[in-house]
């Protein structure tokens, strides 16, 4: 045992036991802290991304534009003007007849033709003989050309011939009499029937016809009349060349020119009436009275209207006297009696006949209306 003391004491000859101890324990904890040093993974610092100093963009000095304005005026006042129209008296003024003018002579022999481009065009939109559409308790209207042929080709008439063709139509109201005569595909509809003397060219000017001459034309209306309750009255009017109504099938009324209403022979109406051709309508048309009609309340009768004119200057109105109503006397002593109408007259027909309308001729506000709703 002391010779194995010795020999260890022989090892750390000259230093204490506690310090080798110490030095040895260190020595460790270097090689510990080396191998973590060693083995450590060092993450690597994220860097921040820092946005570009912003872009300075110089400024451009901009001008303001300078736009110089008017200063808004006020219209001067104008006096009114007021114009003194004397109206002539057209009893006055004479009119060539038709078969000496030597129009009608033109057409029948073959000779040079009518220039019909030059006739004046009369706008007739605000129905006058009719509306364009239907707006369904009006009469349709359609219009034929004796002057042309079905397909359009002009061909010669006279009066006489005129008259031969018209008593053919009114031996029945048949208008297959006129199938070999121009009709025009266009239709109007109308409500009321007032032209006051005016050229016969409204006719076919109505109709799209305004290259057609403004003579020997028949317009022939349909439809039926109805009333909300029953009612008695009879048709007033006048024809310049002529018109005619039929009810039902039965001739109510027929007036024409006076000097050709005889030529009429085969309308099948007497027209004996106290009230013949007492009035004037117009200047110089004489109104006559038609036969009672009478309706039973919500009961619609068929109703045909024909009127035409042989050139020159037509007129032709249809006026309604209701049985038992007393209506106010114009300067002739005769009945200003109401138009007959289908629909309510707009403001735009009223003015338009109210410009040839003379002072108490007729009414147009008051009086029947033939529709029930």
């Amino acid at each position: 045992m002391k010779r194995l003391i010795r020999k260890t004491k022989n090892l750390v000859k000259g230093a204490p036991t506690a310090v080798v101890v110490s030095v040895l324990f260190h020595a460790g904890l270097f090689a510990l802290a080396g191998a973590l040093v060693i083995f450590t993974i060092v993450k690597p610092k994220e860097i921040e991304f820092e946005p570009p100093p912003p872009v300075k963009v110089p400024k451009m000095p901009l001008k303001k534009l300078q736009v110089k304005m008017k200063k808004p005026t006020k219209p001067k006042s104008t006096a009114k003007i007021t114009a003194v129209v004397n109206r002539p008296d057209l009893h006055d003024i004479q009119f060539p007849d038709l078969a000496s003018s030597g129009i009608g002579a033109g057409l029948s022999s073959g000779g040079d033709m009518v220039s019909f481009g030059d006739m004046p065009s009369f706008e007739d939109d605000d129905g006058l003989l009719g509306k364009e559409k239907s707006i369904g308790n009006d009469l349709e209207g359609t219009y034929y050309d004796f002057k042309r042929t079905r397909g359009g080709s002009y061909s010669p008439i006279d009066g006489d011939a005129y008259q031969i063709i018209l008593n053919k139509f009114f031996g029945n109201w048949d208008t297959a009499t006129l199938s070999r005569y121009y009709k025009s595909p266009r239709k109007r509809y109308a409500s009321c029937v007032v032209v006051n003397t005016m050229s016969s060219s409204i006719a076919p000017s109505a109709f799209g016809e305004d290259r057609a001459s403004a003579a020997f034309w028949l317009v022939h209306y349909k439809g039926q009349i109805v009333y909300p309750e029953d009612i008695t009255f009879r048709f007033w009017g006048a024809g310049d060349h002529f018109i005619g109504v039929r009810v039902s099938g039965d001739v109510k009324f027929f007036a024409a020119w006076q000097s050709s209403i005889n030529g009429f022979s085969t309308v099948n109406w007497s027209g004996n009436h106290s009230q013949k051709d007492t009035y004037f309508f117009g200047y110089d048309t004489l109104l006559s009275a038609g036969d009672w009609i009478t309706l039973k309340a919500g009961e619609p009768q068929d109703i045909e209207i024909a009127m035409g004119d042989n050139g020159g200057l037509a007129a032709l109105v249809l006026l309604v006297e209701v049985k038992g109503v007393d209506y106010p006397k114009n300067d002739q002593g005769g009945p200003i009696l109401p138009v007959f109408k289908t629909e309510e007259l707009s403001h735009d027909l009223l003015d338009l006949i109210y410009k040839d309308l003379y002072e108490g001729d007729c009414c147009l506000t008051n009086g029947p209306v033939f529709k029930d709703f």
